[in-house]
């Protein structure tokens, strides 16, 4: 199902981004396809970043116990006592 999503976001946009550029490229041939181009090269260097940012770790995720060990952690919710005005 996720992947039907992607297909249906990444598809309306790559639609729309063909009729603009072709809409561009009607009106103003040559200055168009210098625009165009550097919209792809930054397209693929957005992609480029995307896919190393996924690719890297992320934090360990620490799950919660009967004992509630998580929340003795440095990163544990707020509590009542660290409120201001308390």
């Amino acid at each position: 199902m996720n992947y039907i999503w992607l297909f249906a976001v990444a598809g309306g946009a790559a639609l729309l981004g063909f009729a603009l550029a072709f809409g561009m490229i009607k009106q103003d041939g040559r200055r168009s396809i210098v625009a165009i181009a550097g919209a792809f090269i930054v397209a693929i260097g957005a992609l480029g970043l995307g896919v190393y940012v996924s690719s890297e770790p992320t934090a360990p995720l620490r799950a919660s116990d009967r004992e509630g060990s998580q929340n003795r952690l440095p990163g544990a919710a707020t509590t009542e006592k660290d409120l201001p005005g308390r």
